[in-house]
């Protein structure tokens, strides 16, 4: 299956590029439940996939489900009430972790006991990243099993519609959206399954919020968000489409590229995956094995006492690699 990420489609480009060259003639199954209630927008997307579009719909499938069927929507009302919950509990967990490990890191004294103290912080950040997400499983694995999914008229009919089309088609696009709700519906309609069980040469296309939905984990992120910095956190699993990247769409407006020990503490947490950014019109072809092109940005550790940005004194920074943010177009 061939994967590619596509950053934010402002101007669509690079999407109608990578539809012509990687999916050059049949059917598009076309997931755009992020929007929402823009959902049937879809005007200049079918301009963009040529007029091969074959909408999924998913959005308008779940709330014709919610409404057919009223314990499968007290249920959700209820799993999303737990969700919120274990977010915010992991969201004050990890602030006092982070807070910690950068503390450690610009400690003066012996850099042996320094570094001693550094890997343990990073430790118990992703020991608190793994919590939540084996947490998060656990709730929508209670939920599917307390509700009998697959058992449900409702959901199975909406279901069976979307694999008959799924089938049919030679690629699949994802954009971009709500996070939260796009992967919800993604998860609830078994997508991977159905993108997976296609032909081998099927090509996946993602942008946006589509492209974090599709990783095997996905990472909310803000620097600059009007109530003030969001430390990146885990949501949930994504459907795993592609192994060993974590993708940061808007990376030049929600991450502080300058932040040079912010940057060091992303890419050790998150390592070994690599933490891809992507910006308006950029385009990365993914390997089977997550391997990225040279020229794809990502944040790698670097010598902090060679990285301009690092605070004084901090044994962690990042840099980022890959060629230049390219212009939107």
């Amino acid at each position: 299956m061939a994967v590619t990420l596509l950053g934010p489609q402002r101007r669509p480009a690079a999407a109608r590029a990578a539809v012509a060259e990687r999916v050059p003639d049949g059917q598009i199954a076309t997931i755009n439940a992020g929007w929402q209630e823009r959902e049937p927008d879809t005007g200049e997307l079918g301009r963009v996939l040529e007029g091969r579009m074959r909408n999924l719909e998913l959005w308008a499938r779940w709330q014709q489900v919610l409404r057919e069927d009223a314990e499968h929507a007290r249920a959700e009302g209820e799993l999303a009430a737990a969700l919120e919950q274990q977010q915010r509990l992991y969201t004050l967990r990890l602030r006092h972790a982070l807070a910690a490990l950068t503390a450690v890191a610009r400690q003066d004294g012996d850099p042996e006991a320094r570094t001693a103290a550094l890997d343990d912080c990073l430790r118990v950040v992703r020991d608190l990243d793994d919590w939540h997400l084996a947490r998060v499983s656990r709730l929508r694995t209670d939920f599917y099993l307390a509700v009998r999914l697959g058992e449900r008229p409702a959901l199975r009919a909406q279901r069976e519609q979307v694999a008959e089309v799924v089938a049919g088609c030679r690629g699949v696009v994802v954009t971009g959206g709500h996070v939260g709700v796009l992967l919800h519906v993604l998860h609830l309609f078994d997508a991977r399954r159905l993108i997976t069980d296609g032909p081998a040469g099927r090509a996946v296309i993602a942008w946006s919020a589509g492209a974090m939905a599709c990783s095997e984990r996905v990472v909310l992120y803000g620097d600059f968000a009007a109530s003030g910095p969001l430390d990146p956190q885990y949501w949930a699993e994504g459907l795993g489409l592609y192994p060993r990247v974590l993708p940061f769409p808007h990376a030049r407006r929600r991450l502080d590229l300058d932040d040079r020990e912010r940057l060091g503490v992303l890419a050790r947490r998150f390592a070994p995956r690599r933490c891809l950014l992507l910006a308006d019109g950029e385009r990365v072809d993914v390997g089977d094995a997550g391997e990225l092109p040279p020229a794809a940005r990502t944040l790698e550790p670097s010598d902090p006492g060679r990285s301009p940005g690092t605070a004084s004194g901090s044994m962690i920074s990042g840099t980022v690699t890959g060629d230049p943010v390219p212009s939107a177009s």
